[in-house]
Formats: C-alpha cells, sequence, structure tokens
C-alpha cells in the first residue's frame, strides 16, 4: 500500500508540475477588427469638463465624425443625463438635481445639422446660458448626434446611430467633496482566470469626484511585482450622491499558481488597500489533490488499524505463554 501511494503521490507532483509549465507558457493572440461599416458616426472628445459661473455664458464645441464610407445627414441634441444604479447605466431622459444643464443649452445653427462627406469632421459649436439660480456643484447634460441609414443613398433599411458627449460643468459656490470607500474586495481562490477585483465607492458630495484604481501581483516568495498597473491605473469618475461598482481583471492570469494581490483604491482623500493570498487551481486537479488526501487518510487509518490488531495479538499470547 505504501508503495502504491509513493507512485500516486509522483503522478500527481507529475501532472501539477505540467499544468503549472502550461500556464506560465501559454500566451494570448489578439485579432485586428478591420471591418468597414458603410455607415459610421463617431463623437470626440466622450466627455468634457467646464467650470460654469451663475449668470453667465459658455461657449464650447465638439467634433462629428464620419468615419464610413458613405455620407450622411447628421443633428444634434442635448438630454439630461444621469445613472440608474451601481454599474452606472446611463440615462437619457429624466432630469434630475444633477442634470438641469441640458435645458441651458444651444446649438449653433450653422453647425447643428447638415450633410458629412466620408472622412470629414464637422465641428459643432453650443453655448451655455448659464441662469443665475442654479445650484452649486456639478451639472450634466449629454451632447448627441444622431443619423440614420435612410438618409443615406442606397440604404434600404432606415437604422438610427446615436453617439453622445458626457458634458460635466462645476458651479462654484457651497461645494461639498466628501465620500467612503465601501468595499474593497479581492477573491482568494479561483478555478481558472480571469481574476478580478471588486469595489464600491460612495461619492456624498456634491462634486464630481475620481477614484483612482491600482493592483499589484506578487509571486508566493517574492517581493518583486509580477504585475501592476501602477503606471496606468485605473480611473474613474464618481456622479455626486451615487455609488459607483468596479470590476478590475488581472490580464494574462495564469491557469494555475498561488500569488499575493493587493488592491488599491484612493477616492475622497482616502486610500484603501487590500491584500490577500490567492490560489488559481482548476478544479480537475482540485478533485485530484482531494481524492489524494482521501485515499492518504484512510491508508493511515488502516495502517494504524493493522497495527493496534498486532499489538492486542501479541499482547495476548504474552498473556497466555
Amino acid at each position: 500500500m505504501a508503495k502504491k501511494l509513493k507512485v500516486f503521490l509522483a503522478a500527481l507532483v507529475a501532472v501539477a508540475t505540467f499544468g503549472i509549465y502550461n500556464a506560465f507558457s501559454t500566451g494570448t493572440a489578439y485579432a485586428d477588427d478591420t471591418d468597414r461599416h458603410p455607415i459610421l458616426l463617431q463623437i470626440s472628445p466622450t466627455k468634457q469638463k467646464i467650470s460654469l459661473t451663475p449668470g453667465s455664458s459658455y461657449v464650447g464645441s465638439f467634433k462629428v465624425h464620419n468615419a464610413g464610407t458613405m455620407p450622411f445627414t447628421y443633428s444634434v441634441s442635448a438630454t439630461p443625463y444621469s445613472v440608474t444604479n451601481e454599474e452606472y447605466s446611463p440615462n437619457y431622459t429624466d432630469l434630475a438635481h444633477y442634470s438641469q444643464m441640458s435645458d441651458w443649452i444651444t446649438f449653433d445653427e450653422s453647425t447643428k445639422t447638415g450633410t458629412i462627406e466620408p472622412g470629414t469632421i464637422v465641428d459643432v459649436a453650443f453655448t451655455v446660458n448659464v441662469p443665475t439660480d442654479v445650484p452649486s456643484g456639478t451639472q450634466y447634460a449629454a451632447l448627441m448626434a444622431q443619423t440614420e441609414d435612410g438618409n443615406a443613398e442606397n440604404a434600404t433599411v432606415a437604422v438610427v446611430h446615436r453617439v453622445g458627449m458626457i458634458l460635466a460643468a462645476t458651479v462654484p459656490g457651497e461645494t461639498r467633496a466628501t465620500g467612503e470607500i465601501v468595499k474593497n474586495n479581492v477573491s482568494s481562490f479561483y478555478f481558472s482566470p480571469p481574476v478580478t477585483m471588486s469595489s464600491l465607492v460612495k461619492n456624498t458630495g456634491n462634486v464630481e469626484q475620481t477614484a483612482t484604481y491600482t493592483y499589484k501581483i506578487y509571486p508566493l516568495f517574492s517581493n518583486e511585482a509580477l504585475y501592476s498597473n501602477e503606471e496606468k491605473p485605473q480611473t474613474l469618475d464618481i456622479i455626486p450622491e451615487t455609488s459607483r461598482f468596479n470590476s478590475m481583471t488581472w490580464e494574462g492570469a495564469p491557469q494555475l499558481g498561488i500569488f499575493w494581490m493587493e488592491q488599491s483604491i484612493d477616492f475622497a482623500g482616502e486610500v484603501n488597500t487590500v491584500g490577500k493570498l490567492v490560489l488559481i487551481c482548476p478544479l480537475w486537479l482540485l478533485i485530484v489533490v482531494i481524492v489524494f488526501l482521501v485515499a492518504a487518510i484512510l491508508w493511515l487509518v488502516n495502517r494504524s488499524k493493522k497495527r493496534g490488531q498486532r499489538r492486542s495479538s501479541s499482547q495476548k499470547e504474552e498473556t497466555n505463554a
């Protein structure tokens, strides 16, 4: 039995070693998407941050780009912008306390609508006429550009294309930049990649704030980071009086290994860091380990019983003698 157990253990070590080798030597390939679409509407930038003064006007612009292969007619408009949940699903219809700015925006008539040839960019001018009694804090609006396939020559089906730029404007006054890091979670066990870290932050103030997310991955017996996003940390804007959930993924995580993982969140003047020992182990290998442990325990129990039986027999023989 002991010999069989040694053979089984050797096989298990070989399988695990092979798994570790494959996990660290497997690469990921990415293919370029080179498809071209006849109607391709783009807007830039995707977000602008500005400052407004009550009773004044602000003049700005954004770009509408025909990145397709056919001309189209576009139009622009302003809508409210808010979010509806912790995943930040956008809401472009409901007017809220922090989305009043959509009513203050007008567009230059010369660029409010028009036809764009392929490869052409149009600068769309807009004006924000700020009321005198606006609330302090950050206000939001979405500046939308829209077109329809049916407006283009040879188009057979009218499909609406709509893209938008978020306009975030800060109004001075009694502003509050407060918030809290509600959750900072690193899971300890994964059957396979992806390896993710999650968090939840809450903006309790009345101005937009930015949360910065960084992570580090260390080998089990080393203080030198194996992976890190410190050079390009993830940043997310947090709307006033909302909570935002975020998930980061360790790209290129192996199929098998034990690591130390840290996630740091910098938000509202607070830095929160959580570190955990993380095990990545395929389900099949976990089953093999469990089977091995059960077999080892049964063997030890059986061996202990046999030794007890031999001792009992020897004591009986001594007593009879």
